[in-house]
């Protein structure tokens, strides 16, 4: 679901027509946008202040990193020069859609359509905005008009394919995923896709796709999150803890990365030293987190220190009296 909310975000970029307790980037020579694409901009803006595409790529900067007002300025800015600029318009219904404003979206991209009826882009965003909106058979209607217009389409096949994953068929959903990433190699997220569909068949193709997504993202921490829960599950602890590693690399005190090296550590390496030091760096940088504590005691149980183990679920049970996981393990050490 974390990668379904953040597509219509990301689909603007590019131009188509062409918790349990145990686990847990056009005009101007393609201006980089990197931490400092927006100073490059704001300097390309003072020089050519009647470009509505700069404004539109310092807008789309500026949302990606939630500075919503400054956005909105820019987007204003660029309709002011061009009020028919469809990539202004999709990246305002993006704005819109960070706002949660459904309605102020389907106008921009019914607006969008109008100035540009051959422009398939405005279209597939409809379609993600029906797909989140539960109305699939909308959806699939958006996706059909897209491809009417346009057969190489590689959003378009991705839609399709999140369609047929939401009525489970899995086959469908397979096949225009495949057309997704054939049509378009460097499209993360069919990749992504793919690689949860044989995660569900249980099939190794899946660390394969994962691979292939990590070439085309090396950057995205959600993928690299997503793959590290995948090698911990499927028999590649050390690998898991590799991506883990690099992750706290960048967020040095990330609980939940920090917690999972730990769960690691206990249950699929059983080296219990650090799994303990993994979770008193938790709960020092969280001390409510109680899994952290809950799995701290699991440590002391299986390294057979029952004293300790009982002393912290009854720590737990003292704040969370219903907390069952606790309460079965007082009574598996009590026996």
């Amino acid at each position: 679901m974390i990668l379904m909310s953040i597509l219509f975000l990301s689909s603007c970029s590019e131009n188509t027509n062409k918790e349990n307790t145990d686990n847990k980037v056009e005009t101007k020579e393609q201006i980089s946008v990197s931490k400092s694409g927006v100073d490059v901009l704001s300097e390309a803006i003072m020089t050519d202040s009647l470009n509505a595409d700069l404004y539109v790529q310092r807008a789309r900067l500026n949302l990606s990193e939630e500075r919503i007002s400054q956005s909105i300025k820019d987007i204003n800015s660029a309709l002011s020069i061009d009020k028919k600029n469809i990539d202004a318009l999709l990246v305002l219904a993006d704005i819109y859609y960070a706002l949660g404003d459904e309605n102020n979206i389907l106008l921009t991209l019914n607006k969008a359509c109008e100035y540009a009826p051959l422009d398939s882009r405005p279209i597939i965003k409809l379609s993600e905005l029906s797909f989140l909106q539960g109305n699939f058979r909308m959806a699939s209607a958006y996706v059909d008009k897209a491809l009417e217009l346009d057969k190489y389409n590689p959003k378009a096949y991705y839609m399709k394919g999140m369609i047929a994953m939401s009525a489970n068929d899995t086959i469908s959903a397979l096949n225009n995923f495949m057309t997704s990433r054939m049509q378009q190699a460097d499209f993360v997220d069919p990749l992504i896709q793919l690689a949860h569909i044989y995660m569900a068949k249980g099939d190794t193709l899946a660390k394969s796709f994962y691979k292939e997504a990590m070439a085309v993202d090396p950057d995205n921490y959600y993928l690299i999150y997503d793959y590290a829960m995948y090698l911990q599950e499927n028999g590649f602890p050390e690998e898991a803890l590799s991506c883990y590693d690099s992750l706290l690399n960048i967020m040095p005190d990330n609980t939940d990365f920090i917690y999972n090296k730990g769960y690691v550590y206990l249950v699929y390496l059983g080296d219990n030293d650090e799994a303990l030091r993994c979770f008193d760096k938790v709960l020092q940088l969280d001390p409510t987190s109680v899994n952290a504590l809950f799995n701290k005691g699991r440590t002391f149980e299986q390294m057979g220190d029952f004293i300790n183990a009982k002393s912290i679920y009854l720590q737990i049970l003292r704040n969370n009296p219903d907390y069952q996981l606790a309460i079965d393990a007082i009574n598996r050490i009590s026996e």
